[in-house]
């Protein structure tokens, strides 16, 4: 679907972004804007800015920005139809659709599909669980796990029959094309291309549901010692690994109260740390922690613990966790639980007290890889040299000066080693690896390049404009776009002028023209200057379109006299050169 320009427009000058953004980003007002940490790209020190008056966002660290359908796009990783009907629900707006191009429609058509089929089949399995007299083997072992029947409701668990086709059947019933039902991952074909069967059989159903509450993808669990014993929904249109936190859509808000999470790694230790009280946990779905995972939870808390086994998977999937972490800047801490236990059998047995009082001698990351690595070498001489070299890479990856130097005296007090020998060992370290240290964060897509002098004063014209868009009279009496060097810049200033300068929030209808994000991010950009606001706005404006049309002339003029005189002086290849030059300026108009 397609949707005019003036429904875009009603939908974000309804919507507050700063309370949307919110949402999901720990904001902290600073002057007339609010900051929090950036989303979309690691740091530890705010420069993700939102301003609440031109009703935009913009991350100084790495350039994202944009309006608040922008964020909910990039945020979430939906279409931006997806996220303007997001809004439109949400500010009961009706949304009015025009024909989109065939694939994207049957794309969108398709999502939608998916997602009703998964409640559907949530359903299907939460009825198996409640009614069907098999079913009532997996609901005893629900209850033998402790698993309360409130619980089961909220999170609709189920159970897939040990059948090859019961819904393979269900589908047929319901008329679901196969063509759908082969995308939602919850049937395979058949080797010999001669139908479909169910991916899950005789296992316990977890509905995985999305932070915008769909059912994304399922997860099944055996009861007995079958193997695998835990088997998610591949990769779909609407369930993405990388992004999906179980738990998340009901934690959130517990979260942030209480600004830290437990991450556990699976179903069941969720469920039961939410059941006891514990309810700002989530899940890892039992795959690796990634950075998306991290910077979604990092705005609903900013601390966090991973909650894992004492046995050596526990122990090794922490290790491999750590490292995001640290390049995340997070405040984390690791709580390895006692001997045979995990968190589901801890908190069932001692309860929501002791678990709480267990997580408050959680280790920080440099504490827990140390203890780990004395456990393994032990405490003699070639133990203390590989605890040393098993600590380095961990202590390079500190990107705080303070904090490194702290834990280089701190493990070499532990060692009973020399703290310059330490630091020299850590230094030798930086060095070998210096070429394949993450290099300063780039947005996505964009190269280094060197920009023009003529950009800039381009771009303070965009800005001006933007923040007093009194002065599109000036610039259509000037003409001034027609001497930009920049053909985005030319471009996104002729839209601009297209606006009505007289109605209230500009800055916002402006962004409602914008086709693509990279164009709405440089809006955002050039919206935020706001070095003007003491001059004389009319006297600056005349001045800075001078300006360009002067040096624009000037460059032409000195051309046409360079060619001139090659021509005199018989010099063909500099005048073709120049020529070519001056070909490529007057394309620019």
């Amino acid at each position: 679907m397609y949707i005019p320009e003036e429904k875009i427009a009603q939908i974000l000058n309804t919507s507050d972004i700063v309370d949307i953004i919110s949402q999901n980003v720990i904001l902290k007002k600073s002057g007339s804007n609010f900051f929090g940490l950036c989303p979309f790209h690691s740091e530890k020190t705010p420069s993700f800015s939102v301003n609440i008056n031109k009703q935009i966002y913009y991350c100084f660290g790495c350039g994202a920005g944009g309006n608040v359908l922008n964020f909910l796009k990039r945020y979430h990783g939906i279409t931006f139809p997806e996220a303007a009907k997001m809004l439109a629900r949400k500010h009961n707006i009706t949304i009015e659709t025009k024909e989109i191009d065939p694939a994207k429609r049957k794309q969108l058509k398709l999502k939608e599909s998916l997602f009703r089929l998964n409640k559907t089949t949530m359903e299907y399995y939460y009825s198996q669980l409640k009614n069907s007299n098999s079913g009532k083997i997996a609901a005893r072992y629900l209850k033998q796990r402790k698993i309360s029947d409130d619980i089961i409701n909220e999170f609709h668990l189920g159970f897939s029959h040990d059948s090859w086709d019961s819904v393979v059947k269900e589908f047929k019933k319901l008329k679901v094309s196969e063509g759908v039902a082969a995308q939602s991952g919850l049937v395979l074909e058949r080797k010999q291309n001669n139908g479909y069967y169910d991916r899950f059989r005789n296992r316990i159903m977890f509905p995985i549901f999305d932070i915008n509450m769909q059912v994304a993808g399922f997860g099944g669990r055996v009861m007995d010692d079958a193997m695998p014993k835990y088997m998610n929904s591949p990769e779909t249109l609407v369930y993405s690994k990388s992004r999906i936190l179980y738990g998340l859509h009901a934690a959130k808000q517990f979260c942030r109260q209480e600004d830290f999470v437990y991450i556990v790694e699976g179903y069941f230790d969720f469920l039961s740390l939410y059941q006891h009280g514990i309810k700002n946990c989530v899940a890892s779905l039992g795959t690796a922690l990634t950075h998306e995972h991290i910077r979604i939870l990092k705005g609903y808390a900013s601390k966090m613990i991973l909650v894992f086994d004492s046995d050596a998977a526990g122990i090794s999937a922490a290790k491999r966790s750590i490292k995001i972490f640290m390049r995340e800047g997070v405040d984390i801490k690791i709580l390895v639980l006692p001997e045979k236990s995990d968190p589901d059998s801890y908190v069932v047995e001692h309860g929501q007290k002791a678990f709480n009082a267990l997580a408050l001698k959680a280790k920080t990351i440099m504490q827990f890889l140390l203890q780990v690595s004395i456990d393994t070498h032990g405490s003699s001489v070639e133990g203390r040299i590989k605890i040393l070299n098993d600590m380095k890479p961990y202590l390079i990856t500190i990107q705080d000066t303070a904090l490194r130097s702290l834990y280089i005296k701190e493990l070499a007090e532990t060692l009973n080693i020399d703290e310059n020998a330490v630091l020299e060992k850590v230094r030798e370290q930086y060095l070998h690896t210096q070429e394949s240290i993450s290099k300063p964060y780039l947005f996505d897509g964009t190269k280094d390049e060197v920009r023009l002098d003529s950009d800039r004063r381009e771009e303070q014209m965009i800005s001006m404009v933007l923040n007093f868009p009194e002065i599109i009279d000036k610039i259509n009496k000037t003409g001034v776009l027609e001497y930009f060097y920049s053909k985005k810049l030319k471009f996104i200033g002729k839209k601009i002028i297209g606006i009505d300068s007289d109605k209230k929030a500009f800055i916002t209808n402006v962004m409602a023209t914008m086709e693509n994000s990279e164009d709405q991010q440089l809006i955002a950009s050039l919206s935020m200057d706001d070095s003007f606001m003491d001059q004389d706005i009319q006297q600056t404006a005349l001045s800075l379109i001078n300006r360009i049309i002067r040096v624009r002339k000037k460059e032409e003029n000195t051309l046409t006299s360079k060619i001139i005189s090659a021509e005199k002086g018989c010099d063909s290849e500099l005048m073709e050169l120049l020529k070519e030059k001056q070909a490529e300026i007057q394309q620019l108009q």
